[in-house]
Order: structure tokens, then C-alpha cells, then sequence
């Protein structure tokens, strides 16, 4: 049996940012809405994940107080979600590939998704943090993916392209197996995350 009221939290939140993300036009857009309809996001199919925290997450409330200032309604649904979240780490990385300090400073997790509350259907929704001056350098994967930041202050790329700013409610779209990283400054990052399609192969580090 799962928690009624975990399900209608993490229903809350799967809604507040269908509807935010509706009202943009950037590349990967239409593709993220379009498999997140496809998803069984109904009460009777919540699942009940097992609560884990990580050290990242001494950064939530700062990031949750900058994400109210973009969508308070996200960020609500976010906070009244968090004691239920399954925050994991990818198993293959380390501090000797990523620099000392990475792994404290790093987690995900997901909200539609094996480890998350709706199973989904090869598709993936979730949230990514990462501490202050970190750099998840050059990684790809076989999932189109698309970040949408809940924060600013933070440094991106993808192919061939520079490092560069972008700011809370940039759509940042990855098509599969292009090469991206990204990088903080002096604040931390939350950001939303999908992946569409191919989500059974994890990414790789160039």
C-alpha cells in the first residue's frame, strides 16, 4: 500500500511543472510533454520508494528559496515532496574521475522512473543537484534529455560549444549522445530533468 498523501505530492509536482513547461517553446519541449501525457501519474499507480538522503542536500533550502522566486508552485511541490525523495548517485562515478569533493556535492533523483513514484513507461523525470564550484564535466548518453533549471548561476554546454550562464526556466535540450557538462559557480544547482526515450543505458563520461 502506498501513502495517499505521498501520491497526491508527487501527482502535485509531476502537474505544476507539465503546466509551467507547457508555456514554453524551446527545443525538446513538445517531445518531454508529449511522452509525460503518455505516463500513468494516477494514485493507484504511485509507488512507494525507500527515502535516502545525501550530503547535496544540506543545499536544498537555499536552492528551494531561489526556485520560489521562478515558480513558487514547483517549489512548493518540491518541499512538500522531499522527505519522500530517493536521492541516489550514479555508481560509477567517483572522485578520481570527477575531482576530489564531487561526490559530496551530487545527487539525483527520480520522480517518474523505476526508483521514483510513477514506474513510467522508458521515460524518465527527475531532479539533479549539485554543490557550489563543481564541474560534471563531458558525459553522453543514448536518452534525449532536457534540464530545465529551478536555479540560476550556473554554466553549460553541449558539443563544441563554450561553457555559458543560463538562468532559472532556461530549457537546456540534449539530443542522444551529444557530448555536454555543466558547471557551477559560487551557488549550487536544482534543476528538473527528463529523459524521453532509451533510459536503460546510463550515461558515460568522455
Amino acid at each position: 500500500m502506498h501513502d495517499q498523501s505521498i501520491a497526491h505530492r508527487a501527482i502535485s509536482l509531476v502537474t505544476a511543472a507539465r503546466h509551467r513547461l507547457s508555456t514554453y517553446d524551446g527545443e525538446g519541449v513538445d517531445a518531454v510533454l508529449a511522452r509525460l501525457d503518455e505516463q500513468d501519474i494516477s494514485e493507484h499507480a504511485c509507488l512507494s520508494p525507500e527515502p535516502t538522503a545525501l550530503p547535496v542536500l544540506r543545499y536544498l533550502d537555499p536552492c528551494l528559496d531561489e526556485a520560489h522566486d521562478f515558480d513558487g508552485g514547483i517549489a512548493s511541490a518540491i518541499s512538500a515532496l522531499r522527505p519522500s525523495l530517493q536521492w541516489r548517485q550514479s555508481k560509477a562515478y567517483n572522485d578520481q574521475l570527477l575531482g576530489t569533493g564531487f561526490i559530496e556535492n551530487y545527487g539525483w533523483c527520480e520522480i517518474i522512473g523505476p526508483n521514483g513514484f510513477f514506474h513510467g513507461d522508458d521515460f524518465l523525470l527527475g531532479l539533479l543537484m549539485l554543490g557550489p564550484h563543481q564541474h560534471y564535466r563531458d558525459h553522453f548518453h543514448p536518452a534525449p534529455e532536457l534540464y530545465w533549471p529551478l536555479t540560476s548561476d550556473t554554466e553549460w554546454r553541449k558539443g563544441d560549444d563554450a561553457l555559458t550562464p543560463k538562468a532559472a526556466g532556461t530549457v537546456i535540450w540534449h539530443r542522444p549522445n551529444v557530448v555536454h557538462a555543466t558547471r557551477t559557480r559560487d551557488k549550487p544547482l536544482l534543476t528538473l530533468w527528463s529523459w524521453t526515450k532509451d533510459t536503460a543505458t546510463p550515461a558515460k563520461l568522455v
